[in-house]
């Protein structure tokens, strides 16, 4: 329920900012909100806390808004969240727009973990692989796992591409047995 709740807010958000917007900076602005509220438990419990006046919490929003420096888009979109109590959903609505952002930018995001760090040219040449794949630009976060015996593994959405030692292995092995 919250998930689709996150969407529609998210989808709002970026109907409201039009096709000319600066997708980048409302999400660097969502990115940046939702780290001060999740690096403060005292802040999170200020906001979900009754006994905490909207107008308390108003002020309080203001005061992070003014810090953290937002456009006025992302300070009317914060107003609306606090009035309709949903800052509990701000992780979850950061992360829905940031898939709508990158859809919009042809962007696609990719995790990569490997037995050990990979090269900035291995790098390069995966991304230059995937890219090319998924006519899209793409955007790695790299991970290593040590329990890895070798190869990588990248997931794009919900598709695995498996080039490790052990899905090698799993696959012979399958083989083997049909």
């Amino acid at each position: 329920m919250s998930t689709a709740v996150a969407q529609r807010y998210a989808r709002a958000l970026a109907e409201a900012a039009g096709p000319a917007a600066d997708f980048r900076r409302i999400a660097e602005d969502l990115e940046s909100l939702a780290a001060t509220y999740r690096g403060s438990a005292e802040l999170r419990d200020v906001f979900e806390s009754p006994a905490v006046s909207v107008q308390q919490k108003a002020k309080i929003l203001e005061a992070i808004l003014n810090r953290l420096g937002v456009i006025d888009l992302t300070r009317r979109f914060a107003r609306v969240l606090l009035a309709h109590y949903r800052m509990g959903l701000l992780e979850e609505i950061r992360a829905a727009f940031q898939r709508i952002v990158n859809d919009r930018l042809g962007i696609v995001q990719m995790k990569v973990v490997s037995a050990a760090p990979l090269s900035e040219d291995a790098q390069a040449a995966l991304e230059a692989r995937f890219a090319e794949l998924t006519r899209k630009k793409v955007d790695a976060e790299y991970q290593v796992d040590p329990s890895l015996l070798g190869g990588i593994m990248a997931q794009i959405k919900s598709t695995i591409y498996d080039g490790t030692v052990r899905g090698y292995l799993n696959r012979l092995r399958e083989q083997l047995r049909a």
